[in-house]
Formats: C-alpha cells, structure tokens, sequence
C-alpha cells in the first residue's frame, strides 16, 4: 500500500495519535501522584517543581534537536517507534525511583524519549497530507495530546483506587514498548517506497533555524508568544491536581476525574476547533491565524484569574474548562502560520524548536516558577500558596494575545 493513499494516511494518524496520547498519560501520572511522591521521597515543593520543570524541559529541548535533524531526512516511523518504546522503559523506571536523583534520571529519560516523537511526527504527517488539511492534521495531534493530558489524569485516579504510585507508573508504561513496534510496522513513510532512492533535502541545523526566527518579524513575534503562553499554560495544567487537592480539598479521584473531565472538554474540543475553523477560514490567507490565536489568549486572561483566585471548587472548574478551551485556538494556527514561512525540509527542525520553546517556557519555567512561587506565599498563605502563585502566571496570556496578533500582522508565507 502506497503512503499516499488515503487509508494509508488515515492510519498513520491513527497511529500518531495514540502515540500523543500515550506520552501525556505517562507525563499525567507524576503530576496526580506528585504529593504522594513528594512525602514518600521527602521532597518540596521546589524539587517537585524542578522534577516536573526543567530537568524535563532541558533534556526535551536537548534531545530533540539531533533526533529531528535525522528525521528531517532519515526513516521517521523508526524513529517514532524507538522513542516510544524508551520512553515506556522510562516510565517504568520512575516507578522504581527511591530519591529525588533517582526520580531526576526517570525524569530525563522520559524527556529525551517523548523529545524526538513529536517532531519526527509532525514531519511526517505535513508531508503525506495535503497542504489544505495542514492545520486540521496537527489540530487533531493536538487534540490527541489533550486527551493524554485529561485521559492521563483520569486513568491515574482511577488506578490509584486500587494500587499505589510505584505500580500506576508500571501499568501505564509497559504498553508502550508494543505500541512502538506497531508503529514501525504499520505507519506510512514515502522515503521508504521501492524504486530509486528520492534525492534527499539538505540538512538543516539548529542554528539555520534560530537565523531564520531572527530574520523573520513575525516569526519573531511567534517566539515571544512561545515564550509566556506555555508558562501559564503549563503552569496550570502541572500544579491543577495539586490545586484543587489543598486548595479545594478534593481527593484523588475526585481530582482526576473533575480536572480530567475539564482538560477534556477545553482542550480536545479547543483543538478540533481550532483546526476546522483555521483551515476553513484562513487556508486562503495564513495571516489569519496570528489574529484568531489572539483573539483567544485575551479571552482566556480574565477566566485565568478567576480560577486561580475563587474560592468556589466548580467555579474554578468551569474557568478552567474556558481557559483551556480558548488558550487552545492558538497552537495549532500558530504551527500553520510558522511552517507557512519555512521550506519543507525546515520543518521537523522548525517542529523541535517550536517544542524547545514550549517545553523550556512551559514544562521548564510554568512548572518550576509555579513551584518557587508557591513556596514564596506559602509562609502568608499556607496550603492556599498556589493561588496567588497560578494569578501571577495568568498574566502571561495578555502578553501572549498581542504577540499572536502581531505575528498574524507581520507573516510572510512562502510559495509550495
């Protein structure tokens, strides 16, 4: 079967999608258990930070970039398929973690697995669909990381009923070894086809890429946006389960299942719409993109507040669900609008470092300042130090909003 065909095609998604799912359902599982793991491993609140921070984040943003250098123009399934199955190996590991270094390396080596995935990925699946499907394509990845991320909070809540933190990590982790495997076996790659071997792109480097940003106003604007949205973004999502456990008082499942229930509706929803409407209304005009993610990181600010600060359980509920929801329209556009102003052999690079920038202002910063600030309130405002610390960050989505515009305003797509 040909990987152009439309089954073909189909499959491959299918395939990427339950990949996407599978690597937020192991990142979820430490952040429900993280006040386990942090009395059982004496830990505080900053090293906690840290763990779900930047010794995530910098060894994500390390390992990416040689991996998708590679598959910029080697075999992306195997690629795909073997970092799947060491992720998996890593989670298992955190499992077995009897420190904070120990946990630290379980860490890293969940990072540097989950790093070359996302981009050998996106790669992929730009290049077997057609250029009018582009956003609905990498929405729809989106959307599949968003049911990891609620899915993974629900899934752990609800096994955490029956076992304890060591033997959730476990459970969750083994399947992936079989998942990579299938994944090699099953998803498309056109650089395999029999015949003469296809002349392959030039190589892209890190730093052709980081020039191409600076070169590019718009892209410029993409990297300011890159660098506060995920900080409140991650920030909540990292510290919610934590949240709603001391602020609001609830249990563990009912954590899982309220504030995995809320991703859910935001998140998945926010990213199919996001991609339907994106390429509905701006597949003729790029530009169009910047505008509408704006729009919606604006919207999100003063709900973001709300959340952070109301004393009222689904309150905060309901907030999060908008917050989610309307962060959301912008990722999925963005991607579109950047690779609209990069050549086709730039994108698994131009992926990686849209995947830097994410995980080190998000996992890394959103993760660890949340942390550190929480840890500064907490002498005035004891188990309610979060509140104050989740507001702080909330403010990163109005300088968001007019970046997003800004790079909707200032883009300059390129020809196919």
């Amino acid at each position: 079967m040909k990987a152009d065909t439309g089954s073909r095609r189909g499959i491959t998604l299918a395939l990427l999608a339950v990949v996407a799912i599978v690597s937020y359902v192991d990142r979820q599982v430490f952040t429900l258990f993280q006040d386990d793991i942090k009395v059982e491993l004496g830990l505080t609140d900053g090293q906690l930070g840290l763990l779900t921070g930047i010794a995530f984040a910098a060894f994500y943003a390390l390992a990416a970039f040689p991996i998708a250098r590679y598959a910029d123009r080697g075999d992306r399934r195997l690629v795909i398929a073997l970092c799947v199955s060491f992720w998996s190996l890593a989670t298992i590991a955190c499992g077995m973690a009897q420190n904070f270094w120990q946990m630290m390396l379980a860490r890293i080596g969940l990072a540097a697995g989950e790093a070359g995935a996302g981009p050998a990925g996106n790669s992929l699946l730009v290049e077997i669909f057609p250029k009018e499907r582009r956003t609905t394509v990498i929405s729809t990845m989106l959307a599949a990381n968003a049911i990891g991320l609620s899915g993974g909070l629900a899934l752990a809540g609800w096994l955490g009923q029956w076992y304890d933190w060591r033997a959730v990590f476990v459970i969750v982790g083994a399947p992936g070894i079989l998942l990579g495997l299938v994944v090699w076996m099953f998803a498309a790659e056109p650089r395999r086809r029999s015949g003469p071997a296809p002349e392959m792109p030039p190589q892209t480097s890190l730093g052709e890429v980081l020039r191409t940003i600076a070169g590019n106003r718009s892209l410029r604007w993409v990297g300011l946006l890159l660098s506060m949205v995920p900080v409140a973004g991650f920030g909540f999502i990292l510290w919610g389960a934590s949240f709603f456990r001391r602020v609001h008082e609830m249990d563990r499942a009912e954590t899982g299942f309220w504030l995995g229930g809320a991703m859910a509706i935001g998140l998945v929803v926010g990213n199919l719409f996001a991609g339907w409407f994106s390429d509905r209304y701006g597949k003729a005009n790029p530009r169009f993109n910047g505008g509408f993610a704006g729009i919606g990181l604006l919207i999100s600010f003063p709900f973001g507040l709300t959340f952070a600060l109301t004393d009222s359980a689904y309150l905060a509920l309901a907030c999060f669900v908008v917050v989610k929801f309307m962060m959301t329209l912008h990722l999925g556009p963005i991607i579109a609008l950047s690779f609209a102003q990069v050549p086709g052999h730039m994108r698994a690079m131009m992926s990686a470092t849209i995947n830097m920038m994410i995980g080190l202002a998000g996992v890394g910063l959103g993760g660890t300042v949340a942390g550190l600030l929480s840890e500064y309130f907490m002498p005035e405002y004891g188990d309610l130090s979060l509140q104050p610390a989740l507001a702080v960050l909330s403010v990163c989505l109005l300088v968001g909003g007019v970046a997003a515009i800004m790079a909707g305003r200032t883009a300059k797509p390129i020809e196919e």
